[in-house]
């Protein structure tokens, strides 16, 4: 049976001033005509009816305004028109008595006894959100929902991003949507995960911003519903701080805001929207110096049009497609001496050769590279470097045509020709062409830094999954020359044995003396100095060494230690277990990329942070034995919880089982859900296994990266293949289950479990 889901959505508002009486009324808000014309469609056959109602109710007093929104959700398949207006009719009904039960109890519980008003801007923001006030959903297609503009931005699945929006907002981690959730993101790698939440960051912050303008400008009293709805539909903060730049409390006014101050403002709307002739010799004030001529009422109202022009949804919305679809260039040239001022000559003390390559720099903009952009960026802020964007001739063209086609261009009109003319091409030149760069230079920007964040990304990951080399005694040497190279001698456990310093009169880390040193070693091991010792060499990364051993946590594990020797400590134990080493240095101090001083430095904290978590996370960690600085670095956990979960093992002993995790303060149901797959319980040696499992709290299913919401589906399966899962990870339980499930047809067994492969 073919079944289609359709959405009413109706707006109940108080029309009336008298608490006492209040006379509902019900607007069907229509998504699209298509929706519309589905629901008028008469199906072929008659069958029972399923309806479910699911309602959504918002209550705001801000405004003396109450705004209630309901949701009718009905299965329409089978069913003639007849019924389907008839359901609508008793739903409706229905509906009516008991928001207004649900409203007057409202309005006793907050002792509301003023009247109410239909306007409420505050509630603007829910257009983005995806509610919508009556007024302005003739424009519904115009605005937009979050996970519609992340499926914009990432081109994926609508469906997709909306379980992606939905697992964000319950603060699912990536590590965790990566491994456990990918039936819903359509399998998206770790690296595609963070692109989005990235984007998703973004939308956020441009919902933050747009409401926080659009209360600005309503206790501003500059709010009015065309503006609104342009905030509404704005797509980057670029288009909304373009609309809002002329009410910005502070700022010099515009001059469409002059000439709206001179009474301006009812003519030119007039002009341009009702396609009405004006005369304009009745605004000349000849006690006015900006109004005593005719021809400065006409550029008063060019001002206004042009800015009226430049804020409208349907030209931004124009505009925005007609960036995607020209051919710009950015030309780069050395800032002449006329360029800088004395002060910039005197603050800024730059090698200019750096940036010779840029003198005569010229490219079009779809060519140019990552680097390339971030090298010009730092050209101009050092005041060396000019940019300028070459927008192509046919941009003012194409917009010029469509705003004449969109007002109305009469030709026969002289007058309305001439003002029409003046206020496009005022309103290009003046807002929208600077609008254009900005975006442009912004999206450059945005892609330049996207690219160094991958590259950063990309070489920790590297760094931090360096293979380890375990089960031998490693000496560890930190070069240096007047100081000595500093040496510490490790168990194969990573346990400290010894420390030397060694003086070469010619003099392992990769920094200073590094060369020298390795040449020595060579010589020694060439000689067969240390036979009968099986001794061979590895340079590894010192960056953060240093750093990480002046820390608070260095000093607490060896309290007694010099610093050097500590660092030599740290290189030793990068060989040893390099994961488990570098987590205690900040990512940023590992020298994992370049350009780092022109990137945010939240940003890319953040987008280290996850690589690191992300990692440490897939590897894995035994809750009994990790240290903080590893558990610190699990999806879901933090400084806070890690310590606490160190507290509660000293107290308390090993742990028995990942739900024990559940007892200590602070890690709930949810971060336990984070967290859980990604940490093993099991016996720490050997050894203790036999008397580890014979604790009936514990659990082999522990020791896997088998999540607990999948415990009960794992045993089913495992007697399905009459398997015990007290043999899990044995080279039997293996073979067995790979035998066995050599000869299932898989989509059976999905379907026999419910589950989706």
């Amino acid at each position: 049976m073919n079944t289609r889901k359709k959405k009413i959505t109706y707006q109940i508002e108080s029309e009336s001033e008298n608490d006492s009486d209040y006379d509902v009324k019900y607007k069907f808000l229509q998504a699209n005509s298509k929706q519309e014309n589905d629901i008028r469609t008469k199906p072929d056959n008659e069958t029972q009816v399923s309806t479910k109602v699911s309602r959504k109710r918002k209550f705001s007093h801000i405004q003396n305004d109450i705004k209630v929104e309901k949701e009718l959700q009905y299965n329409d398949s089978d069913l003639d028109y007849e019924q389907t207006i008839g359901i609508k009719i008793e739903k409706r009904k229905k509906l009516k008595k008991e928001v207004k039960k649900e409203i007057n109890a409202e309005l006793e519980s907050k002792d509301e006894s003023k009247k109410y008003t239909q306007n409420n801007t505050h509630t603007a923001l829910q257009g983005i959100s995806g509610i919508f006030h009556p007024q302005v959903n003739n424009y519904r297609s115009t605005y937009w929902e979050s996970y519609e503009l992340l499926s914009e931005y990432q081109n994926i699945d609508i469906n997709i991003s909306q379980n992606l929006v939905g697992l964000f907002d319950e603060g699912s981690t990536i590590p965790f949507i990566a491994r456990y959730r990918k039936d819903v993101t359509g399998n998206m790698s770790p690296e595609d995960l963070r692109e989005v939440k990235q984007n998703y960051d973004k939308i956020n912050t441009l919902k933050s911003r747009a409401q926080t303008i659009l209360n600005c400008m309503e206790k501003s009293g500059n709010l009015d519903k065309n503006l609104k709805k342009s905030i509404l539909s704005a797509r980057t903060i670029e288009e909304i701080e373009h609309i809002y730049a002329p009410f910005k409390p502070g700022s010099k006014r515009t001059l469409a805001e002059r000439a709206r101050a001179l009474g301006l403002q009812e003519p030119a709307q007039h002009f341009l929207e009702k396609n009405s002739k004006i005369d304009f010799h009745r605004y000349i004030d000849i006690e006015n110096k900006e109004l005593d001529t005719y021809d400065k009422v006409e550029k008063g109202i060019v001002h206004v049009i042009a800015h009226m022009i430049s804020t409208d949804i349907k030209i931004l919305t124009f505009f925005r497609k007609l960036k995607t679809q020209g051919n710009f260039e950015i030309e780069v040239k050395k800032l002449s001496k006329r360029g800088k001022t004395e002060k910039d000559t005197k603050s800024a003390r730059v090698d200019e050769s750096k940036y010779e390559n840029y003198f005569a720099f010229k490219m079009p903009v779809k060519f140019i590279k990552p680097h390339q952009v971030l090298a010009i960026n730092r050209g101009e802020s050092q005041k060396v470097l000019s940019i300028k964007i070459i927008i192509p001739g046919i941009i003012p063209i194409k917009f010029t045509d469509f705003c004449k086609d969109k007002f109305t261009y009469n030709s026969s009109d002289n007058i309305r020709k001439k003002i029409l003319d003046e206020s496009i091409k005022d309103s290009y030149i003046r807002l929208m062409q600077p609008l254009l760069v900005r975006e442009i230079r912004g999206e450059l920007k945005q892609s330049a830094e996207k690219a160094s964040y991958d590259v950063f990304s990309s070489n920790l990951k590297q760094l931090l999954l360096t293979p380890p080399i375990k089960g031998r005694s490693i000496f560890g040497i930190d070069p240096g020359f007047s100081n000595g190279c500093k040496g510490a001698l490790i168990s194969p456990t990573g346990t400290f044995l010894t420390s030397t310093i060694i003086y070469l009169h010619e003099t392992l880390g990769n920094g200073t003396a590094c060369r020298e040193t390795e040449t020595w070693l060579s010589d020694l091991i060439g000689a067969n100095y240390f036979a009968p010792l099986d001794v061979s060499y590895v340079i590894v990364n010192e960056n953060g060494a240093s750093i990480y051993s002046c820390s608070p946590e260095a000093k607490k594990e060896f309290p007694k230690l010099d610093p050097n020797i500590i660092s030599a400590i740290s290189l030793a134990r990068r060989i040893q277990e390099p994961l488990a080493e570098f987590v205690k240095v900040e990512p940023k101090h590992l020298g994992v990329g370049m350009y780092q001083h022109d990137l945010p430095k939240k940003k890319l904290e953040e987008a280290l942070d996850e690589v690191v978590s992300e990692c440490v996370s897939f590897v894995g960690i035994d809750l009994n034995t990790a240290s903080q600085c590893l558990l610190r670095r699990i999806a879901g956990l933090s400084d806070k919880r890690a310590t606490k979960i160190i507290d509660y093992r000293d107290k308390k002993g090993p742990f028995v089982n990942r739900s024990e995790l559940m007892k200590i303060t602070g890690i709930g149901s949810k971060i336990f859900e984070q967290c859980a797959g990604f940490l093993r319980v099991g016996p720490i040696t050997a050894e203790e296994e036999h008397q580890f499992y014979k604790n009936p709290s514990s659990n082999k299913l522990d020791c896997t990266i088998i999540h607990p919401e999948s415990y009960e589906l794992s045993s089913k399966v495992t007697k399905y293949f009459n398997l015990n899962l007290t043999n899990i990870g044995t080279a039997d339980f293996i073979n067995a289950l790979k035998e066995r499930a050599s000869t299932i047809d898989f989509k059976t067994l999905s379907e026999k479990f419910g589950t989706i492969i």
